[in-house]
């Protein structure tokens, strides 16, 4: 049985709810490359953080939900780095785990923050590094 946000919130005390991508489709893919193993990092625009998206917090568990509102995951933030788009490094880009190469992950990124119309090649992000510490799926932990 799923739990819900509140019950995930009384658990973890701090929590705050967050999406990956800005679809429900991207969103699946990237909940499944955590799932994976595959993503274990991510990066959040300022832009976003200056219209009211909580900056993640070193140590706190957060929760990943759908575009549903139905929790998927538990993450902990192990790393937060404030980086211009233009000064991401290969090794923090791949293991966002979307890409094969810095330069994949440029191409992709930048065509995600122009569609979101506010891409600059020297716009700042929050590139975070974390871990899972529950995955909510049926038939885990």
């Amino acid at each position: 049985m799923t739990r819900t946000v509140a019950e995930l919130q009384a658990q973890y005390p701090g929590a705050v709810t967050y999406k990956f991508g800005n679809a429900p489709g991207l969103s699946r893919v990237l909940v499944d490359l955590v799932r994976t193993g595959k993503k274990r990092a991510t990066c959040l625009s300022q832009w976003s953080v200056d219209k009211g998206e909580a900056l993640p917090v070193v140590g706190r568990c957060d929760i990943v939900v759908d575009f549903d509102e139905v929790p998927q995951l538990v993450t902990r933030t192990l790393e937060l780095v404030p980086v211009r788009f233009c000064d991401m490094t290969e090794e923090m880009a791949l293991m966002e785990g979307e890409d094969e190469t810095l330069e994949g992950w440029r191409r992709q990124h930048e065509g995600y923050y122009r569609d979101m119309g506010i891409f600059e090649p020297d716009m700042l992000l929050h590139w975070e590094r974390f871990e899972v510490v529950e995955d909510l799926s049926e038939g885990t932990r």
